[in-house]
């Protein structure tokens, strides 16, 4: 794509993490962002530290009147979208024998589901202007079995990869390009607010020395945003930890 100078980008789960660093991010870079989530509270705080224009939009993103009112809200602001930022996500630790099966469709709706229906949402835009970028934050769960007692994200986070890969070869031809980010551990408040998240806390915390700052990760993406990669791993350190734990394996 080039530069982001004057591209209209939305970023869904912007209230927090990587989603909000990536906002901050894509403004330095001159990009039109457009900030979605719950909370439009935490979302305004996000647009005023971004440095160019911005649209916020409070949506769900398992809800599929807000994913149109959000797109509609994009089109009615700027006329266009260049991209779309998949970043809401929310994890799940548990040991396989207690994964419930509720929280697991919980988790699908938002991790998996919701991410198919925004991209559809977005190519009614894209495909008639023959260009766009869709940009789907994975992690390197989506590669490997990153760590032990979330069989659940990774299924939720392979999903998202392998439906990248086929949506990458249905648009061919059209002008629209796809990409899959790929994070390893990430320093930001997903451990905390995630299913099983008192258990995944206290993971966390005993890696913390071994994470990546959200404002390393969304500079790593804006780096490689439009490149001819469609595995991305925006640090070192995500890919020296996916090439460590694939040889283990």
């Amino acid at each position: 794509m080039g530069s982001l100078d004057q591209q209209v980008v939305i970023i869904t789960g912007a209230s927090s993490g990587i989603g909000a660093a990536l906002a901050r991010a894509c403004s330095e870079q001159g990009a039109q962002v457009a900030v979605a989530a719950r909370s439009k509270e935490r979302l305004t705080r996000v647009a005023e530290s971004c440095s160019g224009e911005t649209l916020v939009v409070p949506c769900d993103v398992t809800v599929g009147a807000e994913r149109r009112q959000l797109v509609d809200a994009v089109l009615a602001r700027w006329g266009k979208v260049d991209v779309l930022v998949n970043s809401a996500g929310i994890g799940y630790y548990a040991p396989f024998e207690e994964i419930d099966l509720a929280s697991l469709r919980t988790l699908l709706e938002v991790d998996f589901v919701a991410v198919l229906a925004m991209t559809q949402e977005v190519l009614r835009a894209m495909k008639p202007a023959g260009r766009g970028l869709i940009v789907q934050i994975a992690s390197t769960g989506g590669l490997i079995a990153h760590a032990p007692n979330v069989s659940a994200y990774l299924a939720a986070k392979h999903a998202v990869v392998g439906m990248s890969r086929g949506l990458r070869r249905d648009l061919e031809g059209t002008g629209i390009r796809v990409q899959v980010i790929c994070p390893h551990l990430t320093d930001t408040g997903f451990f905390a607010t995630g299913l099983g998240a008192e258990a995944m806390r206290e993971v966390a915390d005993r890696l913390r020395g071994h994470m990546d700052a959200a404002a390393q990760v969304a500079e790593g993406i804006v780096a490689e945003m439009g490149s001819d990669k469609f595995i991305v791993f925006p640090t070192d350190r995500s890919r020296k930890a996916y090439e460590r734990l694939r040889e283990a394996l």
